[in-house]
């Protein structure tokens, strides 16, 4: 229910209160007037009766009683007049009661005693009357009484006809302030009202062009329509700024990703180079000199025939890393035991490691599984287990941890597994290059650059992160960050968290 038909309801609701209220009342004050009136105009006919009935008596006339009596009974006010003698007996009626059956009313008899008149409502016939009964004088003695009475239906009939007059009244103004209310609500409320909410909806849909007509009242409607107006007019213009500000700034966007795709494929072309020159330079120089000495000994022949093989494979793993890092993942996930893969890796690691003197140790809290394909998986964490120990040619210690982790910001937990190292860290000028493609500080031919780079694109495509830092004593830590879903488990411990070690001087804890 909108406003207007609210104020028009509260308002005809109101008017009409008040109206009936004050119908009642002037009803009320009407049938009291009315009634007043009538006993009034009965009693002025009664003493005019009587006044005429007592000089008649007085001074001796002839009067033709009967015919006054018969003239005053045909007032349309009047049902009927009756004579009483000295002993409050009937003599006398006029002649619209002469086919009643008059009785006679202990009424008449205590005026005659008392002298004083009476009111009395009675039945004659079959008629409710009001009475007044006078006493008649002749001199100082009552000889009798006199009775005008009228019908109640008279004075009922004019109550019913000023309910009517009262109620016709109320009904015409009841709906003449109705249809004033509708009017000047309508024009003067729903209208700007209605004009103002579709100017609302327009500019929700983004129609900043549209414009409410303003009423010339000059009321409030009036002010909030021009107010509404110039609103929309400051939307536009700042709309223009933005689009014109998004324009430039898409422009600026378009421009700075062109260079940095630029950037990007020069620095992956200089990688390439890099890597793949060196291969190539080896397997021309051995090549020429193979056809510089077509008298070699086949000793010799063969050493340079292996070292372009091995090139050949070291250029083949290099495109094979670069097909990885930009292929799409088909990846085939299921629920992986992160204990027994890590320990699993650290028993293949072991001949790298005792080469080194490099301890590694697995910690985990039993049963923690994470969702994940388990050959990509183990593929990041032999990149980084191998960084670390190239990265402690004289030895060190690796320690690998498993355990979860809420994330509050997320609302998720993670399996997190954090790999440590006591090797000489990472520069911290390198941390915001060591995901770059062929980004490496080995020496020529010790790596490619790519391990890293294939690392963080596998864990992506979990859904996860891989976060890199140096200790607060020694060594570098890289933690891989595995969203855990609604099926993954960590299982109640049923005894003290195993500690795997191999390496130079291994133990199992």
């Amino acid at each position: 229910m909108n406003t207007s038909t609210r104020l028009i309801i509260v308002l005809t609701v109101s008017v009409s209160a008040v109206m009936v209220l004050a119908s009642l009342v002037s009803l009320s004050q009407r049938k009291t007037t009315l009634t007043k009136a009538t006993q009034a105009e009965v009693m002025a006919h009664g003493l005019t009766l009587q006044t005429v009935l007592e000089e008649n008596y007085q001074r001796g006339t002839i009067l033709d009683v009967q015919n006054l009596i018969n003239r005053l009974g045909n007032n349309p006010g009047i049902y009927g007049i009756l004579l009483f003698d000295e002993k409050g007996s009937v003599v006398r009626v006029s002649d619209a009661l002469k086919t009643q059956d008059i009785q006679d009313v202990e009424e008449a008899r205590r005026v005659i005693t008392s002298g004083t008149h009476a009111e009395i409502e009675r039945q004659i016939g079959e008629e409710q009357v009001y009475s007044i009964i006078l006493p008649l004088r002749n001199g100082s003695q009552i000889i009798g009484a006199v009775e005008i009475a009228q019908p109640i239906s008279f004075v009922k009939a004019s109550i019913n006809r000023a309910q009517r007059d009262i109620i016709i009244t109320a009904l015409l103004l009841f709906i003449t302030i109705f249809l004033v209310v509708l009017v000047v609500t309508r024009y003067s409320l729903a209208n700007p009202i209605d004009e103002l909410l579709g100017g609302a909806k327009a500019l929700g849909r983004g129609d900043l062009n549209y414009r409410v007509i303003v009423p010339q009242n000059g009321n409030e409607i009036s002010k909030l329509a021009t107010e509404f107006n110039r609103m929309a007019d400051h939307l536009s213009e700042h709309r223009e700024a933005f689009v014109r500000e998004a324009e430039e700034r898409l422009a600026l966007e378009r421009q700075l990703r062109h260079h940095e795709r630029l950037a990007s494929v020069g620095r992956l072309a200089a990688g390439v180079a890099h890597e793949m020159g060196a291969p190539l330079q080896v397997i021309d120089g051995r090549a020429k000199q193979l056809l510089n000495h077509p008298d070699a000994t086949a000793e010799v022949r063969q050493r340079n025939l292996n070292i372009i093989r091995n090139q050949t494979d070291r250029i083949t793993n290099i495109v094979r890393q670069l097909l990885t890092l930009a292929r799409p993942y088909n990846l085939r996930i299921r629920e992986i035991n992160l204990k027994d893969m890590l320990t699993g890796l650290s028993e293949l690691l072991e001949t790298n490691a005792i080469r080194s003197g490099v301890t590694i140790s697995v910690t985990s809290t039993p049963g923690l599984t994470a969702p994940g394909d388990p050959e990509l998986l183990h593929q990041v964490f032999t990149n980084i287990c191998l960084n670390a120990i190239q990265a402690m040619p004289d030895g060190g210690r690796i320690d690998i941890e498993c355990l979860t982790q809420r994330d509050e910001t997320e609302e998720r937990n993670y399996a997190v597994v954090r790999i440590q190292d006591t090797g000489p860290g990472i520069p911290e000028e390198h941390f915001s290059h060591i995901f770059d493609p062929f980004f490496t500080t080995k020496d020529v031919g010790s790596g490619t650059g790519l391990g890293l780079a294939v690392s963080n694109r596998i864990i992506e495509e979990h859904s996860g992160r891989i976060e890199a830092g140096n200790r607060s004593t020694r060594g570098a830590w890289f933690a891989v960050y595995l969203p855990m879903t609604e099926t993954t488990r960590s299982l109640p411990p049923r005894s003290a968290p195993a500690i795997t070690s191999i390496g130079s001087g291994a133990t199992n804890r």
